[in-house]
C-alpha cells in the first residue's frame, strides 16, 4: 500500500479512519517526527493504495498494513496509533501479532456495544449515514459526488468540514465500495470486546474527545475498565476527529504517555 515515512527514532505507525487517508495526519506528524520514525499508510481501498473488489474486513486491512511495513523495511516492535476506525484496526493488529505492538494509542475509539449503537453513532458522519440508511441511492450518487470533490476539493473543505483542501481531496480518493465495506465489516457488524481482551496485555492509551458524538466517553471508559494497562485521557469540548481538530493537544498527550522529554530548542 501507499505509505509515507518521515522523522527518525523508534517506529510509530499511524492508521487513519473510515473517512480519510494518510493526509489526515498532516497537522500531527510534524509534532511527532522529531522523536519517532513516523509511518502513515493509506489503507487498502483508500488514498493512493490499491483498490481491489474485495470484502474490506479487519483481517484484510491489518494483513495489508503488516505487509506494507515489511516492504518499507520498518521493523517491529511498533507504537501503533489509530484514529477512529484506525484504532479498531490497531487493536486487531495487536491481537494478531502481540509481539509486534510495543504500545497502542487509540484516538477516538468508536466503541459500540451493539449494532444498534453503531448505526446510531455513525449517523454523525454524513457519508456513513447515507451508506447505511440509503444504500441504493448512495451507491449511485456518492461516487459521483466524490469524483467532483476531488476536482474541486475547496468545495468540500468549505461545507462545514474541519478538513483542509488537501485533506478533503485525498480523503475523496477512496472507492465508495471500500468505504462502505470497511464501514460495515469493521464498525457496524464488528464488536471490539474480543480484540480488547486479546490485546489487553499491551499498554494502551485511549484519547477521546469530550464532545465525541460517535461514541461516548462513558462507553469507552467502561469498555477498557477491566484492563490494568489501559488508560483513558479525555480532551474536553473536543470532537471526534481529534487528529485534525486538536493536533497540538493530542501530540502533547502522546508524547507525555510515551515518556518523551522535549529539549528547550524543540519547545
Amino acid at each position: 500500500m501507499h505509505a509515507v515515512t518521515s522523522g527518525s527514532g523508534p517506529p510509530l505507525v499511524l492508521i487513519h479512519g473510515v473517512a480519510g487517508s494518510n493526509v489526515i495526519w498532516d497537522r500531527l506528524v510534524p509534532l511527532l517526527e522529531p522523536y519517532f520514525t513516523v509511518v502513515r499508510v493509506d489503507l487498502l481501498g483508500y488514498g493512493h493504495s490499491p483498490k481491489p473488489r474485495v470484502r474490506y474486513t479487519p483481517r484484510r486491512h491489518v494483513v495489508a498494513i503488516r505487509f506494507t511495513l515489511a516492504q518499507e523495511c520498518v521493523s517491529p516492535p511498533y507504537v501503533l496509533v489509530g484514529l477512529s476506525m484506525g484504532s479498531v484496526l490497531m487493536l486487531e493488529y495487536a491481537a494478531a501479532w502481540p509481539d509486534e505492538a510495543q504500545e497502542m494509542i487509540g484516538v477516538a475509539l468508536p466503541y459500540f456495544p451493539s449494532e444498534r449503537t453503531a448505526r446510531a453513532g455513525l449517523r454523525h458522519n454524513i457519508w456513513a449515514r447515507l451508506a447505511l440508511e440509503h444504500p441504493i441511492s448512495a451507491g449511485a450518487m456518492v461516487p459521483t459526488i466524490w469524483w467532483a470533490g476531488r476536482l474541486v476539493p475547496g468545495l468540500v473543505a468549505r461545507t462545514g468540514s474541519i478538513y483542509t483542501r488537501a485533506m478533503a481531496k485525498d480523503a475523496l480518493r477512496a472507492r465508495y465500495r471500500a468505504f462502505r465495506s470497511s464501514l460495515l465489516n469493521c464498525m457496524v457488524h464488528h464488536r471490539l470486546d474480543g480484540p480488547l481482551a486479546t490485546s489487553g496485555g499491551v499498554r494502551r492509551l485511549f484519547i477521546h474527545g469530550g464532545s465525541d458524538e460517535w461514541a461516548t466517553v462513558e462507553a469507552v471508559r467502561k469498555a477498557i475498565s477491566p484492563y490494568e494497562l489501559s488508560f483513558l485521557h479525555v480532551i474536553e469540548d473536543a470532537p471526534h476527529n481529534l487528529a485534525v481538530a486538536e493536533p497540538d493537544r493530542v501530540a502533547a498527550v502522546i508524547l507525555d504517555h510515551l515518556g518523551v522529554t522535549k529539549s528547550p530548542r524543540q519547545g
